[in-house]
């Protein structure tokens, strides 16, 4: 009798080693499991989303003519730096002392300067001006004496606005541009998770709209984000453009072709 307590007693013992053994495999493998599970979880979230995308600062898009745009008829009719200038401005201009009108060339300035002392044009800055053609640029520095606003003060100061000569109708994305801005941001946003830090240069590329309304000659303009795969992106981007674009015209009706600049970068940087 004793004996078959001892057995009984030996096989009871042996069960609950066995029990607890396996209960505890289980325990270590489903945790093993939850953690595979957690990291395969942040690791698409940093696929998805960008370690950094959630911080970085806001971004800026546009796609416009190089500079201010300024219509051929109006640069044509122009006499005087104030038909340059918006009106707070004009009323800053307490006495000029220069007046500097250059061409402005491979975003450089030129050597095709006129000087004047007056805010009147003189006759060979009228002259430069006016042989200027469509999506040609230039800026006319302005050295004056103004009034500070904030201290009343009067001090030295100067405008230099740089200026593109546009059509009359300049080519126009049909969908919009604000449709043209969603395109680019969206189609964008996974690039930008190679940002490892908050360092996020901008970057300029140009295009042409052809007279047949198309995207043609992307190319790189100035600048790069220092990420060069973003770079590509947005080349990739600008060349694959969908729907479509009205050519720019002249004044008389003729279809012609037009530069826009595309830019990007944070917006306390561009």
């Amino acid at each position: 009798m004793k004996q078959r307590i001892i057995i009984l007693g030996t096989a009871l013992a042996l069960l609950s080693i066995l029990f607890f053994g396996l209960t505890n495999m289980e325990s270590s493998d489903a945790k093993d499991l939850s953690k595979k599970r957690n990291n395969s979880i942040a690791i698409d979230s940093a696929i998805n989303y960008g370690p950094f995308l959630k911080e970085l600062p806001d971004l800026h898009y546009s796609v416009d003519a190089r500079f201010e745009a300024v219509q051929k008829a109006d640069i044509q009719a122009a006499t005087s730096i104030y038909d340059f200038l918006n009106e707070d401005e004009k009323h800053q201009i307490e006495e000029i002392k220069s007046v500097k009108l250059i061409v402005i060339k491979d975003n450089q300035q030129s050597e095709l300067q006129e000087y004047g002392t007056t805010a009147q044009l003189t006759k060979a800055q009228l002259k430069l001006l006016r042989s200027l053609d469509y999506f040609n640029h230039f800026t006319i520095r302005t050295e004056f004496k103004g009034k500070n606003k904030e201290t009343g003060v009067i001090e030295d100061k100067f405008f230099g606005p740089h200026i593109t000569i546009v059509p009359d109708q300049q080519a126009a994305y049909v969908d919009g541009k604000e449709a043209l801005i969603t395109y680019l941001k969206e189609n964008s946003l996974e690039a930008l998770n190679v940002i490892t830090d908050d360092r996020l240069n901008a970057i300029k590329y140009s295009f042409i709209i052809s007279k047949e309304g198309k995207v043609k000659d992307v190319k790189h303009d100035a600048m790069k984000t220092g990420y060069p795969s973003i770079d590509n992106k947005f080349k990739d981007l600008l060349q694959k453009i969908p729907g479509e674009w009205l050519p720019a015209r002249k004044s008389n009706g003729e279809k012609m072709e037009q530069e826009f600049v595309f830019t990007f970068g944070s917006n306390d940087g561009c």
